[in-house]
C-alpha cells in the first residue's frame, strides 16, 4: 500500500497567511495522498510585475521573447525550490543554442528571494541546449548537474531535468493567466496516474485540495545585492590589478552577476586587508 509522508515544517519566520504583502508570491504545496505526489501551485503575477520593474529601472529591454522565457524559467525554478527543504538554494542556467542566449535564475529558500537575468552577449556555442543546475545549502554547494534538452519549451526542459537528474517524473502546468503548478512524484507514487493528469484534471485536483495546504511559502523578486556584496565577490579577481582597473578613477561600474543591477564601486572597497 502506498505510504503518505508526514507534513514538512515551514521554515522559522516563513509561515504566512493566505493574504500576501505586495509583490509576494505565495506557493501552496499539497500532498496528494491517494497517489503519493506533491502539488505546488501559485499565481506569479506579483513576481512578474516586479521583474519588469527591475528591468525598467536598469534600462534593460529584452527582445525576441526573452522576457517570456525568463518568466517561465523563474516559474519552473520557484516551484521546484518550493518542493525542496527550507534550507536549500537552487540555481539554474539554461543555455539556448539556437537563440544565442543563456537564462539564469536563482531561488533562496531561506529568504524567499528570487532573481535572474538573460545573457545575450559572448555566448559560446556548445552544440545544443543545456540545463545546468546547482543546489546549495548551509554547508555550501552540495550538487551540480547538467542535462541536455531539445526544443525551446522551458517547462518541458524543466520536467525533463526531473526525469534525468532527479530520477523521478514531474509535470508542469500552465493554468491560465499567471497561474502555474508543478506535480512531482514522491516515493511509491502512482506514476501512471501522474502521466495521465491533464489541465482539467489538475484544476479539479486543486479544487479538491482547497483545504489549508501542507505548506505555504512566500517568494519575491529580490536579489539583495549591494556595492559591498558585489565587491566582495569580485575582490579576489580584481585586487591584484587595481591600478589597471581603476586608473585615475575613484569608481568603476559593475553589473551584479545575478540580477544585472549596475553598481558604482569605490576603490576603497578593495583596498586594505579588510577588503
Amino acid at each position: 500500500m502506498a505510504q503518505s509522508r508526514a507534513p514538512r515544517q515551514t521554515g522559522k519566520g516563513r509561515n504566512v497567511s493566505k493574504v500576501a504583502e505586495e509583490g509576494v508570491v505565495l506557493v501552496d504545496c499539497c500532498f496528494v495522498r491517494e497517489h503519493n505526489a506533491l502539488l505546488c501551485s501559485a499565481d506569479f503575477g506579483p513576481l512578474f510585475m516586479d521583474m519588469y520593474l527591475h528591468l525598467g529601472q536598469n534600462g534593460v529591454v529584452l527582445g525576441g521573447g526573452a522576457d517570456e522565457k525568463l518568466k517561465l524559467l523563474l516559474v519552473a525554478l520557484v516551484l521546484h525550490a518550493a518542493s525542496r527543504p527550507q534550507a536549500d538554494t537552487c540555481a539554474w542556467t539554461l543555455h539556448l543554442e539556437s537563440a544565442g542566449m543563456n537564462l539564469f535564475g536563482v531561488v533562496e529558500n531561506p529568504t524567499g528571494h528570487v532573481t535572474g537575468q538573460v545573457f545575450t552577449e559572448h555566448i559560446r556555442p556548445v552544440g545544443g541546449n543545456v540545463l545546468h543546475a546547482e543546489l546549495a545549502g548551509p554547508g555550501g554547494l552540495r550538487r551540480r548537474s547538467s542535462v541536455d534538452f531539445k526544443g525551446d519549451d522551458i517547462l518541458l526542459a524543466a520536467a525533463d531535468y526531473y526525469v534525468r537528474s532527479e530520477q523521478r517524473p514531474a509535470r508542469y502546468f500552465g493554468l491560465g493567466g499567471d497561474q502555474f503548478a508543478l506535480l512531482t512524484a514522491q516515493p511509491d507514487c502512482d506514476t501512471d496516474w501522474l502521466a495521465s493528469v491533464d489541465g482539467n484534471g489538475l484544476a479539479a485536483l486543486l479544487r479538491d485540495l482547497a483545504h489549508p495546504p501542507l505548506e505555504r511559502r512566500p517568494y519575491r523578486f529580490c536579489c539583495g545585492c549591494s556595492p559591498v556584496r558585489v565587491a566582495g565577490v569580485l575582490a579576489p579577481a580584481l585586487r591584484g590589478d587595481l591600478d589597471g582597473i581603476f586608473g585615475d578613477d575613484a569608481h568603476i561600474t559593475v553589473a551584479c552577476p545575478r540580477c544585472g543591477t549596475r553598481h558604482q564601486l569605490a576603490r576603497g572597497l578593495f583596498d586594505g586587508p579588510a577588503a
